[in-house]
């Protein structure tokens, strides 16, 4: 353990500790943790006597200096010792009220108890609360379930999200009460002296040897861009409990100063549970950016299943139909290829580098497909105008025909066109060859088409057709064509 603000040494520290074990005055350090370790808050100057009777209802604190002005955690004085089974019987992890507003929150987090879940249920608590204080001379501490049933009376007149009111003890039981009930281990810290009191949970991450917990402790550093992530030591056992103040924006924020600071206990017959690492969490290893753009041999692009290969690891990576990707993958060496049917693709060797995107591009050759072509037509060949008219958005909507060309022609069975699923119908299948399997429709917009051509022998060959037809409305404005409104008879045009 790495000190700041004084020069005691490692060992000398530690002797110093196990004194105080074996004498029963161990003391939780408050201390926040980085890369090189876990730092001691320097304590404050405040003598004895400056201690008098609190009401625990402080708000916020001004959080500069943070390595200074916090005690080690001691055992409660008279001031406080009533707020303690107070605390203990408010929290109400048991009430069905509090567990289905714990759960709602943490859905978003699902899975085993993890620090995601934490900061959820952190961040809807503080970005929601009214400060009220206590009655005159009273610590009034209210239970979580009745917090939750005041906060929703509150929303439901103000018309806005709120999840309770009260003082800091009140954020405190309420704080505790949902954490505890997704299975995670909290206490309330009381911070008092010189007349003015605080309260502020925490909780339990785990062991500090624990690879999980040292590895929640450099999330929190990332995610939200701190040096230090603040909370308490735990000599006895080796153990750490994470700061979950007001006063701070996340997680982990600077600890409440005070002359002194106790705990009460919450829960404390039940066996601690660790947090966890989100489900989806990776370590931290040196990364860059793979890119990479899938396409036919027209440069059309194509959806598929792209599947990297590293030393260690494959990565199957679906492409929808922009047909690209991005991807963050550790630094070093790796094969990429793709698969469709109906299409063959080469293998590429790429590296990764730190903190870089490399890019490339994949072809897609066509295997025994039939030699046809794709054509849009928005000139009417017999009226040789263009049809157009609005729809209720007010859009100007053409009147445009889609078929297919080419000496295999014959060979087809049927074609599919998967319109936008704004259209009305987005699947229009032709069977009709006679008609070059035409569809005819009313468009607007620009977008890449999948079109699935069905040959005689049962083969189907996608094709990602980018459906735009603006080039052609300019060429025949500039050639003098009609622009016919059919608006009031669109439905006798014809069309999808």
């Amino acid at each position: 353990m790495k000190l700041v603000e004084n020069e005691l040494a490692f060992p000398v520290f530690w002797l110093c500790m196990v004194l105080l074990l074996g004498s029963g005055l161990a003391a939780d350090i408050p201390c926040g943790y980085n890369e090189t370790g876990f730092h001691e808050i320097r304590a404050p100057d405040f003598a004895p006597d400056q201690i008098q009777p609190v009401t625990l209802s402080a708000p916020f604190q001004d959080q500069s200096s943070p390595l200074e002005g916090v005690p080690r955690l001691s055992n409660p004085g008279k001031e406080v010792k009533s707020n303690i089974d107070l605390i203990n019987d408010a929290v109400d992890p048991q009430n069905t009220l509090t567990r289905n507003k714990a759960v709602e929150i943490a859905a978003d987090a699902q899975g085993p108890l993890n620090i995601d879940q934490i900061c959820f249920i952190y961040k809807y608590v503080r970005d929601n609360w009214e400060y009220v204080p206590d009655p005159r001379g009273i610590d009034y501490i209210s239970s979580g379930n009745n917090t939750i049933k005041l906060a929703e009376k509150i929303a439901a007149r103000q018309n806005k999200s709120v999840a309770g009111a009260g003082d800091c003890d009140d954020y405190a039981v309420l704080t505790a009460s949902l954490i505890e009930a997704i299975g995670g281990t909290t206490r309330v810290v009381l911070a008092y002296g010189g007349g003015e009191g605080h309260a502020y949970t925490e909780v339990y991450l785990g062991e500090i040897d624990s690879n999980s917990t040292k590895a929640i402790l450099n999330l929190l550093r990332r995610k939200y861009g701190c040096n230090l992530v603040y909370g308490h030591l735990a000599e006895e056992n080796r153990t750490y409990w994470l700061n979950l103040d007001w006063n701070s924006t996340h997680p982990g924020g600077p600890l409440y100063k005070s002359p002194k600071q106790s705990i009460a206990y919450v829960r404390q017959n039940y066996l601690k549970t660790p947090v966890g690492l989100p489900p989806q969490y990776t370590p931290l290893v040196k990364a860059g950016i793979l890119a990479c753009k899938v396409s036919d041999e027209d440069g059309n692009p194509l959806a598929s299943t792209v599947l990297v290969t590293g030393s260690v690891q494959q990565y199957p990576i679906s492409i929808d139909l922009s047909g690209g990707f991005k991807q963050k993958l550790p630094i070093g060496d790796y094969t990429v290829t793709a698969s469709k049917p109906g299409y063959r693709f080469d293998t590429k060797a790429v590296t990764v580098l730190e903190d870089l995107e490399t890019s490339f591009d994949l072809r897609g050759t066509r295997e025994n497909a039939p030699n046809i072509q794709i054509v849009t037509e928005a000139v009417d060949p017999i009226k040789r105008c263009v049809y157009y008219t609005r729809d209720n958005e007010g859009h100007q909507v053409f009147k445009i025909r889609i078929y297919v060309i080419g000496p295999d022609l014959h060979k087809i069975k049927s074609v599919k066109y998967s319109l936008h699923q704004t259209f009305e119908k987005p699947e229009h299948i032709s069977t009709d060859a006679t008609r070059s399997f035409e569809m005819i429709m009313w468009s607007w917009g620009r977008f890449v088409m999948p079109i699935t051509v069905t040959t005689m022998d049962g083969n189907e060959y996608e094709y990602m057709y980018p459906f735009t037809f603006r080039t052609q409305l300019e060429d025949a404005q500039g050639s003098g064509i009609r622009f016919v409104d059919a608006t009031s008879s669109w439905d006798v045009i014809g069309g999808y």
